[in-house]
């Protein structure tokens, strides 16, 4: 069930602003950081990296005076400077399959030059602010990330009460300009071009036009709904919103539609006191939509420019910006919230009355359904916020599937998108369908455009999954494997990794990680719950993923080290302790602080081969095996994890042999001496465990090059073993063999009695009683593999509810290994967990 976390008491935020009154808050695009403003024009801006319910504040910055002229009456977070992906529409093709359009665009600027690890399209954040005085201003984050700059300009020179600002409206327009409009006392809403010059730190301020009358039209009045007989009061302006160019609805055309001015008012009309009638509300919305017209001459004037030397054509006149003012909306409720979506493509209203609904930019009309066959969007295959109780504020996720609003009563509560009820159970099998590509779609762009964070989704599936689904058990595992299949070919992430892959290269593909973290999420049940197949195989190979990660860059040789080793060398013309190839940059104390990881490693390796041998002894007392008699949780767990079994497993080797350096007459080492004892107490030796992961690699590839599996068939076989957990008749040669040969030649090898009771009950894959009473009693810490202590504070994954203690790194843990810590091993953000046992 997802719910709202109990509210942080932000005491800080009150000390950085000195006691001020609080006045706006801005989220940046990805929902990371916020701005906070007080009435003395003081913004502070939190950071939420370590944890969504714990900000950590920067200082307090003003640009200007400390006074109530100072005041934001606009803000924008600038976009990042990388490509957007928009979808267009998806239609099913004759053979079942869901074909997808889209494109990539790159967001508009200006964007802050600072990146984040010289990494492209990881601009740090820049927020654009403009005042009750008219003062623009642009604070941004510099190379010290602690540390925010910034420099203003004044729009227009205020020389009266009457030219002060009301509200202001920010949207970016090309690489290095945005466009600002505002609004003064005296009604005039004026519109700038701001170009930014970092080199200089200024602004190019560019008076477009002033709008005298923005009003809405006489006749809009008139279609508004309110009784005749009662006198009309002038609808009062609370709200500016400006669109930026966006792509067009047919993606194939290259001209983007030009920007779009909204102005939002509100009006009532004076209820009669004789009169029982009662009048809402209603929004009026004026719109301009602004265009660069180049100016023509009439031929005359050409013919006679061309007779002088220094003749002026028409094409040296300079293009004009000219506003077309467009029919005007109304609709009888108040419009409380405002969300752009998909580049601004889609607008979102939410309305007092505890409505949402997705509007077309170009028309403000409502988005039309699609069928069975279509699909466009969540909101046009039927998901929608259902109706509630009325509120004064909303906001939305940056995917826009959750939505949290605040009533008059100050009360937060928290929706998702959901199926009318009035579909019940009769919800058709296309209709299922549609919902899964639908969601599809929107985590397609999600990875590419608002980072990791897709819990919003994930609830949206989840509750349909449990309205619709939960009598229907066959119905909903095609929704789950219809969802990650074509997630995976859209993606184009290829998970068949039996031919030969870096490990550095898989471990770089944040895209892999999305993908097993979706559906490591679409299967979590509840923390006492266990999980279904394909999120345990998710689980599983999303661990096993942060061991190898963890040996790749915790280990990782640094120059430093090569040079002291080979000095000691050059010294005393002895071989160093740590091999120079292998491991150069390997303290003890570095290998110590891996020790859990270690340690939850081998465990899995026990009990794979505990289960694993179980199945070859079943096999010899009852003869040939059936494919319906194979739990197939442990054979697939190995081959899709076995790249990344074959990189750790090596690394084991490497510490084996270190382990036996240790031993006398050379000088012992309290580190290798214990980490040598944990693998001599193994039950299973590492070096059989990684003959059966190389005779498993060696039957596969010999059935597909006998067989003549084509690449496409390979990628999808191993696609469904690792979204399903079954395993291909195709295989099954290859694991007859595991079984009755590879396993068999190996049981003298291994003590039974040992591994029988070997405890495996903490590693989380094993849904046995043990298992269950020691998550009942224990929180393992998902990034150290440690328990954590019960007087410990911790911190609990938003998504897979994994805990991580939260507490200083311990000494020789590595400077990459702490700033890994501010995410779960499944990608997600961390939250503060304040009581344990909630």
């Amino acid at each position: 069930m997802w719910s709202l976390s109990d509210g942080d008491e932000a005491k800080m935020m009150g000390l950085v602003h000195n006691g001020q009154t609080l006045k706006h808050l801005s989220w940046n695009h990805t929902g990371t950081e916020l701005a906070v403003i007080d009435t003395l024009g003081g913004i502070s801006v939190s950071s939420l990296l370590n944890s969504v319910n714990h900000s950590s504040i920067l200082k307090r910055c003003v640009l200007g005076a400390e006074d109530n002229l100072s005041v934001p009456v606009g803000s924008m977070w600038l976009n990042q400077d990388r490509p957007f992906l928009l979808h267009g529409l998806a239609t099913k093709n004759p053979n079942g399959q869901w074909a997808f359009t889209g494109s990539r665009y790159k967001q508009a600027g200006p964007h802050n030059p600072h990146v984040i690890g010289e990494q492209l399209g990881r601009n740090k954040a820049a927020l654009v602010v403009v005042t009750r005085a008219g003062t623009i201003q642009l604070l941004y984050q510099g190379t010290d990330a602690a540390r925010w700059l910034g420099f203003s300009a004044d729009l227009e020179n205020i020389s009266t009460a009457e030219g002060l600002l009301t509200h202001a409206a920010i949207c970016a327009e090309t690489e290095s300009s945005m466009l600002v409009a505002t609004c003064s006392i005296s009604k005039r809403i004026r519109t700038y071009r701001v170009g930014v010059d970092w080199s200089t730190q200024s602004f190019v301020i560019d008076h477009l036009r002033t709008i005298l009358d923005y009003s809405p039209a006489n006749n809009t009045l008139a279609v508004s709904g309110l009784p005749p007989s009662l006198p009309h009061p002038e609808p009062q302006l609370y709200h500016l919103e400006y669109l930026p160019p966006t792509p067009a609805p047919d993606l194939r055309k290259k001209e983007p539609l030009p920007p779009l001015l909204l102005a939002f008012f509100c009006s009532a009309a004076d209820t009669d006191k004789q009169s029982t009638v009662a009048v809402d509300h209603s929004t009026f919305v004026a719109r301009w939509e602004l265009s660069n017209v180049k100016p023509s001459l009439h031929p005359s004037f050409s013919q006679l420019a061309s007779k002088k030397p220094n003749g002026t054509s028409s094409s040296d006149l300079q293009s004009e910006v000219t506003f077309k003012r467009l029919q005007d909306f109304v609709v009888n409720k108040v419009v409380v919230a405002v969300r752009e979506l998909h580049l601004a493509t889609t607008l979102v209203l939410c309305f007092s009355d505890g409505s949402v609904e997705f509007r077309s930019r170009s028309t403000l009309d409502l988005l039309p359904r699609d069928d069975a066959d279509r699909v466009s969007s969540m909101a046009q295959v039927g998901l929608e916020f259902l109706p509630g109780d009325p509120f004064l504020q909303a906001v939305l996720s940056p995917s826009a599937c959750a939505l949290v609003t605040l009533d008059d009563k100050n009360t937060a509560k928290l929706k998702v998108m959901q199926m009318p009820e009035a579909y019940g159970d009769n919800i058709l099998d296309d209709g299922i369908e549609a919902v899964a590509e639908a969601c599809l779609m929107q985590f397609n762009m999600s990875c590419a455009g608002y980072g990791n964070y897709h819990d919003d989704l994930s609830a949206v599936m989840q509750n349909f999954q449990k309205q619709y689904l939960k009598d229907r058990p066959k119905e909903a595992q095609n929704y789950i494997h219809r969802f990650l299949s074509d997630m995976y070919r859209i993606l184009q992430l290829n998970v068949d990794y039996s031919s030969e892959v870096k490990i550095e290269h898989y471990l770089k593909n944040v895209l892999h990680q999305k993908a097993l973290s979706i559906q490591l999420s679409l299967g979590y049940q509840g923390e006492q719950q266990h999980r279904t197949l394909p999120s345990k195989l998710a689980f599983a190979t999303l661990q096993l993923r942060w061991a190898a990660l963890t040996l790749l860059m915790g280990l990782k040789p640094n120059p430093t080290t090569i040079l002291s080793a080979e000095a000691e060398f050059n010294r005393t013309g002895t071989r160093s302790l740590f091999h120079m190839d292998v491991l150069c940059s390997l303290f003890a104390e570095t290998v110590r602080s891996f020790f859990g990881i270690i340690s939850w490693t081998v465990s899995v390796i026990n009990y794979i081969m505990d289960e694993l041998l179980t199945l070859s002894d079943e096999a010899e007392q009852d003869g040939p095996i059936s494919y319906d008699s194979i739990e197939a949780r442990s054979i697939s767990f190995i081959k899709n994890s076995r790249l990344l079994f074959k990189y750790i497993v090596s690394r084991f080797r490497s510490f084996k042999a270190e382990a036996l350096q240790s031993r006398p007459p050379n000088p012992p080492n309290p580190t290798w001496r214990e980490l040598g004892a944990m693998f001599s107490s193994s039950p299973v030796p590492i070096h059989l465990f990684e003959k059966v992961i190389a005779d498993v690699e060696t039957s596969i590839r010999s059935i597909y090059d006998s067989s003549h599996i084509s690449d496409t068939e390979r990628k999808d076989i191993e696609k469904n073993m690792l979204i399903s957990g079954s395993v291909s008749l195709r295989l099954w040669p290859a694991m007859e063999s595991l079984l009755t040969k590879t396993l068999k030649s190996m049981r003298g090898d291994i003590n039974r009695a040992e591994l029988f009771f070997h405890d495996v009950s903490w590693i989380g894959l094993a849904d046995d009683k043990a298992s269950d009473q020691w998550r009942k009693e224990h929180l393992l810490d998902v990034v150290r593999k440690v328990v954590a202590p019960t007087t410990a504070r911790v911190k609990r994954c938003t998504r897979c509810c994994s805990v991580m203690e939260d507490s200083a790194p311990q000494k020789g843990t590595t400077g990459w290994l702490v700033n890994m810590r501010r995410n779960c091993v499944c990608g997600n953000m961390w939250m503060d967990l304040q009581d344990r046992s909630s």
